[in-house]
């Protein structure tokens, strides 16, 4: 594992990164294609980038929470972006809000109890993170007018939702014995 900073892959997730903001200001312009584009681009860089790092074997500390970052920066002001737009419902929006806050929760309540954090994410995990990203796409296309989403839209939402929870559900399942297991052996 090289632990050169400036790689190819950390450079891929820093633009990632920097394209929150310019996604965000499309969104608030209505420039609906223009977002739906850079969005894509932005989403498609998170395996790029990860793909990357194993086959080149630059995967470094910082490049994993850039990653992190910048994944849940783009999800984050993308989805509540398109809320207030009232492009996405708010009950879809609340879920998986809720979800990354009871995660963020669980991992920092068990770094204090345990002393460190390694974080794995889960086949579910990934799934939301696909299934919210693969909304948020569709969402912008269906503005846009790239695509005709009419009778799709509200299964589309339905099925994020059930992800958003199953997938929080499953985080609390994991952390909670994770959090029982180090409690039992922590010294006293």
């Amino acid at each position: 594992m090289s632990e050169r900073v400036f790689n190819l892959p950390n450079i891929i997730t820093l633009a990632r990164l920097a394209a929150v903001p310019v996604v965000g200001w499309l969104i608030l312009q209505q420039r609906w294609e223009a977002a739906c584009w850079l969005f894509l681009a932005a989403a498609v860089s998170d395996g790029i980038d990860g793909l990357l790092a194993r086959w080149l074997r630059q995967m470094t500390p910082l490049g994993a929470a850039l990653d992190t970052v910048a994944d849940k920066a783009l999800g984050l002001v993308t989805l509540v972006m398109l809320t207030l737009e009232e492009a996405i419902p708010m009950w879809v929006t609340l879920a998986i809000l809720l979800r990354d806050s009871i995660i963020v929760l669980g991992a920092l309540s068990y770094r204090g109890l345990a002393g460190h954090l390694e974080i794995h994410p889960t086949w579910l995990g990934k799934t939301h993170m696909f299934a919210e990203f693969a909304l948020l796409t569709l969402v912008l296309a269906g503005l846009a007018g790239l695509l005709a989403l009419d009778g799709w839209l509200l299964p589309l939402f339905g099925i994020v939702f059930v992800i958003a929870v199953v997938s929080g559900a499953q985080y609390v399942w994991i952390w909670s014995a994770k959090a029982r297991a180090a409690a039992r052996f922590k010294p006293r």
